[in-house]
């Protein structure tokens, strides 16, 4: 049994038959067994109650339809022309982002392994308007150096500048200083060694989340607000910025940190419903 709070059912705001599937998923599916599939354990446990076994499997056969199309996507990024390619990519809800920046108090903008992240998101500075050298994004490393490599030289390239995981705190501080935007990958999962962490609710899940990016809003008063990428089709993306995240401005520091950190799961959780197929089911979240 999991070790979980006792939470409501996680249920989905889109119906399971308009989740795509491909004979590229139904192979992975069939090849990959439930016992070495950390996608098909996490979906069960989230869904574990709300869903047949129907449903789920309808659920994972999709979520590997998706990564499969990710992964051709990726390929054809480094033999295909970004011009050709950007017809494929739409960037709405800029006007939150602009928002958020004319309060000129530095920008975190919460994200997550959503649509194809390697991807969408290198067409979105060509959407910007004005200074954009100001535009930061938090990377952990890879397990395989040649793929780090190729993934950080694309995002470079595309305009942003990069700041390493592992000392991202002071990195993110000097940025918001200076008025700059922080993309903040918020579904990783804290190791043992880190302080900064609490247990919340993340999809029906007691789940240990990292209190980084509340702090720093707290810290500098900086707006927060989030982005989700998804595709739409086989060929169109959609980047969307959603308005600010309103902040709990709690007298007690601390107490103010906890639930704002419980906001921006709550926030991290709804991305993942609108689109449940194209997050990343693969991670060992939990």
């Amino acid at each position: 049994m999991h070790n979980r709070i006792n939470y409501s059912m996680v249920k989905l705001t889109r119906g399971l038959k308009t989740l795509p599937v491909t004979l590229m998923g139904w192979i992975v599916y069939l090849i990959i067994p439930f016992k070495k599939s950390i996608a098909q354990k996490n979906i069960e446990r989230v869904f574990e109650n709300s869903m047949n076994s129907q449903e789920k499997k309808r659920l994972v056969i999709a979520y590997y339809s998706h990564l499969m199309t990710s992964i051709k996507e990726l390929i054809l990024y480094a033999l295909v022309s970004k011009k050709r390619l950007e017809k494929r990519v739409k960037t709405i809800g800029m006007e939150h982002l602009y928002n958020a920046m004319n309060q000129g108090k530095g920008v975190l903008v919460l994200t997550g392994h959503f649509g194809s992240w390697e991807f969408s998101p290198l067409f979105f500075l060509d959407n910007v308007e004005g200074n954009k050298d100001q535009f930061y994004c938090i990377r952990k490393s890879l397990r395989f150096a040649f793929l780090d490599n190729i993934f950080l030289r694309r995002y470079e390239a595309a305009g942003f500048k990069l700041i390493n995981k592992k000392n991202a705190i002071r990195e993110v501080c000097k940025v918001l200083q200076k008025g700059g935007v922080v993309f903040f990958p918020f579904d990783l999962r804290p190791s043992y060694k880190d302080n900064n962490k609490i247990l919340t609710n993340f999809l029906g899940q007691n789940t240990s989340t990292y209190t980084s990016l509340a702090y720093l809003a707290e810290r500098y008063n900086s707006p927060v607000l989030s982005t989700s990428y998804y595709r739409i089709n086989k060929k169109q993306h959609v980047n969307q910025f959603y308005p600010e995240i309103p902040r709990n401005m709690s007298v007690d520091k601390q107490d103010a940190i906890l639930k704002n950190t419980q906001n921006y799961n709550k926030r991290l959780e709804e991305m993942v419903l609108e689109h449940p197929e194209q997050w990343l089911w693969s991670y060992k979240r939990w």
